[in-house]
């Protein structure tokens, strides 16, 4: 499809205000469009589409062999057949056939989170893309422009929207250049669905027009139930996926034992990339048993099985981590990470008990402040919880100096210190009855989230010098930090609200806000909070994008990761005190069930 050459180069992405202020207006809560959650996670979005042109494509429809799953290849074996594929795909990036099955290979990867085995190869593959690029006209096709779009964005190349533009202004609209027709215009309507959701502000008319034509197309389809169509390759899961899913709520490694489970056992082209996936999970998931007995042993070795009201939440603060932060080299980053939550937890439930009052909460708060528990020699469980945080962090500085060639160990007990002030004066409110304006309670409430915390203590084990144009980019003190923090706690608020206001905790993000706005509702409360969240994540995708020249890419990741996990983990209800179902299942097929 020839592009039309009428369009002015779009304007730079632009920062939108800052979103501790109150909500101004409020926005309708999204629709679910489909199944049970279980069922999309079950059997998740493939990416196997059929190819225009021909030889071993693979993105044609699957055609599983006999006997295929008798022999199972060594991890060496596999990649190395695949670095003979990606090589030769290499040779021909200039046809475009060429250009988009090799895109589609990236995709592929990525999906099932094989890329690390295969990063240079990825990079050639999208430098080879983004010099074919035009900045107002993408490709020289619509659907291959906007698979790039998202591949060459999320690896931080400078592609704008404007490409969409073209596609809407031009001789062509959306309309013309993506149908559902077919199984393939099915798989490519997904694409510019996907592609529109890494938006960044500035950008929003154009995202978020292509986003609500290609939801409601795909609606559209799910409702109409035509197995011609979403029978192939198992599509309708893969949309219902999609939908029930996007971009804001996946946990990426989540995807791939779904995918695999959905493909297997592939065509000639595909299968290679499934097995070794499927090699690779079964490894890594020793690795996190491995993890997770490491962690008991470290909470037995602290006694807190003795805390009266300490919730024990190992298995959901470690799932909240190992979807996002996977690789095996990073197990120190997933055990600071998990020690963290699990010790924020605990203070969580000391200060929310009521049975202590003010004076002992605030000596609690002086122990910190001096590092002394012997301000608290009259309150063993207050005692207890100290001294296990003293002893976690201990280690951890122990190992995190010799990582950063610094000592840390004062970092982390000025980070503690700001951290227990904070709960303290959430415990003020409370016991006062207190209910704070909105823009007060955030400042505060975004803190005890525990997101810079949890981050600030488990950074230093990512195997990386953190620099202080880092920490200007993602660390505690900065614009990446606070959305993040904001998605987390008004996700948090959301999903425990009701609860909450029983318990007769008034000052939440939602009793704040019904107290700013006089005669405003519960719902609509909350409509306004999901509005804030929804714009505290287009503005991160900026955020991302803007880290990736200063930040190694699974650095930015470790803080998105946290967005993520609680946009899914407090999806419907508060998936951390009381998993559901759905949750439970994900996190045991993850970490325990082998796939069959």
């Amino acid at each position: 499809m020839a592009l039309p050459c009428s369009l002015a180069r779009p304007h730079a992405p632009s920062l939108p205000r800052s979103l501790t202020h109150r909500p101004s207006a409020l926005a309708s809560l999204p629709e679910s469009p489909g199944r049970h959650l279980r069922q999309s996670l079950s059997l998740s979005p493939q990416l196997l589409h059929t190819r225009r042109s021909t030889r071993h494509s693979p993105f044609a429809l699957l055609k599983p062999e006999e006997g295929f799953m008798q022999a199972e290849e060594k991890e060496e074996d596999l990649i190395g057949a695949i670095e003979v594929e990606l090589a030769s795909i290499e040779t021909c990036l200039m046809d475009t056939a060429a250009l988009f099955e090799a895109l589609m290979l990236v995709d592929l990867m990525e999906r099932l989170g094989i890329q690390r085995y295969f990063e240079h190869q990825i990079r050639r593959i999208l430098c080879t893309s983004y010099m074919q690029w035009d900045h107002k006209y993408g490709l020289n096709d619509a659907k291959t422009t906007v698979l790039a779009f998202r591949l060459l964005r999320l690896h931080g190349y400078p592609v704008s929207a404007g490409v969409l533009m073209a596609l809407e202004e031009g001789k062509k609209s959306f309309y013309e250049c993506f149908s559902v027709d077919s199984p393939t215009n099915i798989s490519a309507m997904l694409n510019l669905y996907r592609c529109s959701q890494t938006g960044f502000p500035s950008e929003s008319k154009i995202m978020g027009d292509a986003q609500e034509f290609a939801r409601s197309q795909l609606l559209n389809v799910l409702s109409e139930r035509n197995p011609t169509l979403l029978q192939p390759n198992n599509l309708g899961i893969e949309v219902n996926f999609a939908l029930e899913l996007p971009r804001q709520r996946l946990m990426p490694r989540l995807e791939s034992r779904s995918i695999i489970k959905q493909l297997w056992p592939g065509n000639e082209s595909t299968r290679k990339y499934l097995k070794l996936a499927k090699l690779d999970l079964k490894k890594l998931q020793k690795l996190y048993q491995q993890e997770l007995e490491e962690l008991e042993r470290w909470w037995q070795q602290f006694g807190f099985d003795e805390m009266k009201r300490g919730r024990k939440r190992l298995i959901q603060s470690y799932f909240i981590v190992v979807p996002i932060i996977n690789e095996p080299q990073f197990s120190s980053f997933r055990l600071a990470y998990t020690k963290c939550i699990a010790l924020i937890t605990i203070l969580d439930d000391l200060f929310d008990d009521k049975n202590y009052d003010l004076q002992e909460l605030r000596r609690f708060n002086e122990a910190f402040r001096r590092w002394d528990s012997s301000l608290i020699n009259d309150l063993p469980q207050h005692k207890l919880a100290f001294e296990g945080i003293d002893g976690t962090y201990l280690e951890l500085a122990a190992e995190a100096n010799r990582v950063q060639g610094r000592d840390i160990l004062p970092i982390f007990r000025h980070m503690w210190a700001d951290f227990v002030a904070s709960f303290l004066k959430e415990a003020e409110w409370l016991h006062g009855e207190r209910i704070p304006t909105y823009e007060e309670y955030m400042q505060c409430a975004k803190d005890t989230i525990g997101t810079k915390m949890v981050t600030g203590t488990s950074a230093f084990f990512l195997g990386e010098k953190i620099t202080d144009e880092m920490l200007r980019h993602i660390g505690p003190d900065s614009r990446f930090m606070h959305l993040v923090s904001v998605v987390c706690r008004l996700s948090n608020d959301l999903a425990s609200s009701s609860r909450e206001l029983e318990e007769g905790k008034l000052a939440t993000g939602v009793g704040c806000y019904m107290r700013d706005h006089p005669g405003c509702t519960q719902v609509e409360a909350m409509v306004g909070l999901t509005s804030v969240i929804e714009l505290a994540c287009q503005e991160l995708e900026w955020e991302l994008y803007r880290s990736r020249a200063v930040a190694p890419e699974f650095c930015s990741r470790a803080v998105l990761g946290n967005a993520r996990g609680a946009r899914l983990l407090y999806r419907r209800v508060d998936g951390y005190t009381n998993p559901d179902e759905e949750l439970m299942k994900l996190s045991q097929d993850f970490m325990f069930n082998p796939l069959e």
